[in-house]
């Protein structure tokens, strides 16, 4: 008596098993373009302010610092016990 084979319904569950050696196909996901530019420092430390300057046919042009006026006074209170502050870690 013949040894009798049954075909496998093609099935499409990427769990099941399959008899065919299909590769998956791969969908490229499109890129979207970010609402929001990349952020930067807005005053940059003179260590890498260099770096910040373009180069090229732009160089002449500087970079533009955000700083308040000379005139402009601003306090703030720490609210720290002498410990707290003078405390070394």
């Amino acid at each position: 008596m013949p040894a009798m084979s049954f075909a496998r319904p093609l099935v499409s569950s990427p769990l099941a098993d399959s008899q065919t050696n299909i590769p998956p196909v791969k969908r490229e996901l499109p890129k979207r373009a970010s609402a929001f530019p990349s952020s930067r420092a807005l005053r940059p430390f003179p260590a890498i302010a260099h770096v910040m300057s373009p180069k090229g046919p732009a160089a002449t042009k500087p970079v533009k610092l955000i700083e308040p006026p000379a005139n402009f006074k601003a306090t703030f209170v720490l609210e720290l016990t002498q410990a707290e502050f003078s405390r070394q870690e």
